[in-house]
């Protein structure tokens, strides 16, 4: 009896998928258009009074307020964890197919940034692809490390910011002529510098050139923002931890973890939850001069976007083993995630940018956010009637024919 040979460069196939991961990933998906609507809406740039105009005004304060309570960060730090799950999981499986692991994850790694750089550049300045993709190369030492030294590094990491900004503010005790401040001082409401107020300009009502020159602009400067708000450390320990869990396999046996993820998502929300109400209140204070409260901001978004990331993700873990439907609808959209994000920026460009629809800013948050749930809504629909039919998503096509350097069956 002979046995089939499996192409050492093969794809993932739909039978070898984690059902949980994809739906895991599929929510994480819809968590980061929360967050991206707000800049692609004109949300995180118009000042404060021109909210006021719009109908339902009453309900911008609150629903930006639990925004930055319950979404922002939180879901760029659970697809950080998933990134480090996936780096793990395809790192195994090329390796039992005999393949090179590592040759192939830089090959997907620079794949990927090239998708994040015309994404950046031509289509929506908020990208994520490309830091993942420059980030993910750090990872490649650490397929041979323990896993006690994967974790040590990965707390290290996620608490490197309060070090730095610790020694930040040392520094600026020791020689700043002011000393030491308690408050951030002045922090633009709008929180767009002078310089960047053309390109703004150009999203609400600028022509296609004008908006690529923007998102250069906003590309460049976003680099900047990362590292003052030091978010490289913070996606790097994420994407240890998911390695980590990858490397246990958890994802792949749910039900034997079923205790350690109900007490991951209790101790998670109970200390993160908090956290993240008082980085909410803090907001802004460490993008000014070093001052104390920029110190406690560091502080609490260091430790509570994580943990409560880690909650959502075990919870929906834990969900998504009850309501079977539910995780179905998810996974699909988390299998074609790539296709899903990109869409995000396409479609939202296409609506509120001024060479499309010219909304920008003109409709009410709360409009906004029920739009964005609805879109994610049919984005499912779609992702499952997609995959009936196509083995990937069209983005996650193209992409790993980059990396296995092959024509890829699609249909």
């Amino acid at each position: 009896m002979t046995t089939a040979r499996v192409a050492p460069t093969a794809p993932i196939q739909g039978t070898e998928r984690m059902d949980t991961l994809d739906a895991v990933r599929g929510a994480a998906v819809l968590g980061i258009l929360l967050v991206n609507i707000l800049p692609l809406s004109g949300h995180a740039f118009v000042p404060p009074e021109a909210h006021l105009a719009l109908p339902l005004a009453s309900w911008h304060e609150p629903l930006f307020r639990l925004m930055f309570v319950f979404v922002e960060t939180k879901f760029y730090s659970m697809f950080s964890f998933l990134f480090g799950v996936g780096f793990s999981v395809f790192i195994g499986r090329a390796s039992a197919r005999g393949a090179d692991a590592i040759r192939l994850f830089k090959r997907r790694l620079i794949g990927l940034l090239l998708i994040g750089l015309v994404h950046t550049t031509l289509i929506w300045m908020g990208d994520i692809l490309a830091t993942y993709a420059v980030i993910g190369f750090a990872l490649i030492p650490f397929v041979g490390k323990s896993d006690r030294t994967v974790i040590r590094w990965a707390v290290t990491m996620l608490l490197l910011p309060i070090g730095l900004y610790a020694l930040i503010l040392g520094i600026a005790a020791i020689f700043s002529p002011q000393g030491v401040h308690y408050g951030a001082g002045e922090v633009p409401a709008s929180g767009v510098p002078p310089f960047l107020e053309p390109a703004v300009h150009s999203f609400a009502s600028g022509t296609y050139i004008e908006v690529v020159k923007g998102n250069i602009i906003f590309t460049l400067a976003g680099v900047a923002r990362r590292l003052a708000l030091m978010f490289f450390p913070r996606v790097f320990g994420m994407f240890l931890l998911g390695f980590y869990v990858g490397r246990r396999n958890m994802f792949a046996e749910i039900d034997r973890h079923t205790l350690l993820l109900r007490r991951v998502f209790l101790w998670g929300t109970v200390i993160g939850l908090p956290l993240s109400y008082a980085g909410a209140l803090l907001e802004g204070n460490s993008m000014a001069a070093p001052n104390v409260l920029g110190f406690v901001e560091t502080t609490v978004k260091s430790i509570g976007a994580p943990l409560l990331s880690l909650a959502y993700a075990a919870g929906l873990c834990l969900l998504f083993q009850r309501a079977r439907a539910l995780r179905r609808a998810f996974a699909a959209a988390g299998q074609m995630a790539l296709t899903n994000y990109l869409m995000h920026s396409i479609v939202g460009v296409a609506i509120f940018y001024g060479m499309g629809l010219g909304l920008f800013g003109r409709v009410p948050l709360a409009i906004v956010a029920a739009g964005a749930i609805a879109f994610f809504a049919l984005q499912t629909v779609l992702s499952r009637l997609w995959l009936s039919h196509a083995a990937f998503g069209p983005a996650e096509w193209v992409w790993r024919m980059f990396t296995y350097r092959r024509r890829v069956p699609l249909f």
